[in-house]
């Protein structure tokens, strides 16, 4: 599997363990706020046997990985990589935009991930513009892949509030559009209230980002960090169709 890079040791990544943390360095969205332009761009191949020799060395410590990117669904050793991880006996929690609905359900059926955290970027009319494309079908790539994580062991479902590029001006997401995005989420998965994440957006320098549009040497201000009143109004949109909101 592509490995662009290894964090030994987190405590934040993975809810309720101490985990080791693996970036994988494809992806089908060019989001213009991804910060991870360096993942993405620079080719530094980590070995597998790198990263499970580290592991097996930890393993009275670290009792999770976490794989995210990039989008870790577009690595075709992905089945095989989780497998050497579940036969160590450690928890799998999975990062994913959620594009690739045939994989996940695969890796759910053969109990290979125990977390998803799915990204759902935003409302219906926005997610093309927030994920880089011209054309993104919700239906196939969105809305089956929030179904499919529903049906996880444990699962939870974030959204970054970002600044959006429009009619020649920057603007923030709104709070309508996230009571939009958290009600197709609740609409999807019906009465399982899932956990809904919102995520603050802070600008990085321009080897960092993406797109240099949203690099913190080209942004007002103003836009360099999601506000908190923001956060918080936004989270009382979300809250109307998802009780189990909260800011991280």
């Amino acid at each position: 599997m592509n490995i662009s890079k290894f964090q030994k040791l987190s405590y934040l990544d993975y809810p309720g363990k101490i985990s080791a943390v693996i970036f994988t360095e494809k992806c089908n969205y060019r989001c213009p706020t991804c910060h991870a332009k360096k993942i993405l761009e620079e080719e530094k191949n980590i070995s597998e046997k790198e990263v499970l020799h580290y592991l097996d060395s930890r393993k009275d410590w670290v009792d999770g990985v976490v794989i995210c990117g990039g989008e870790p669904t577009r690595e075709l050793d992905l089945v095989p990589f989780l497998e050497k991880i579940k036969e160590r006996g450690l928890s799998v929690k999975l990062d994913t935009n959620g594009s690739s609905p045939d994989l996940l359900r695969e890796l759910n059926k053969q109990g290979l991930v125990d977390y998803v955290a799915m990204d759902v970027k935003g409302p219906a009319n926005l997610y093309a513009k927030l994920v880089g494309k011209d054309f993104v079908d919700m239906r196939d790539y969105v809305e089956k892949g929030i179904g499919v994580v529903s049906n996880f062991p444990d699962y939870e479902f974030r959204t970054t509030i970002v600044p959006i590029f429009e009619e020649g001006k920057m603007r923030w997401m709104t709070p309508e559009e996230i009571g939009e995005t958290a009600k197709i989420i609740s609409d999807i998965t019906g009465k399982h209230q899932p956990k809904y994440f919102l995520q603050k957006f802070v600008a990085r320098s321009k080897d960092e980002m993406l797109e240099e549009k949203f690099a913190k040497e080209n942004l007002p201000e103003e836009f360099w960090k999601t506000p908190e009143e923001l956060l918080e109004e936004c989270l009382i949109e979300a809250k109307k169709y998802l009780p189990n909101g909260g800011i991280r």
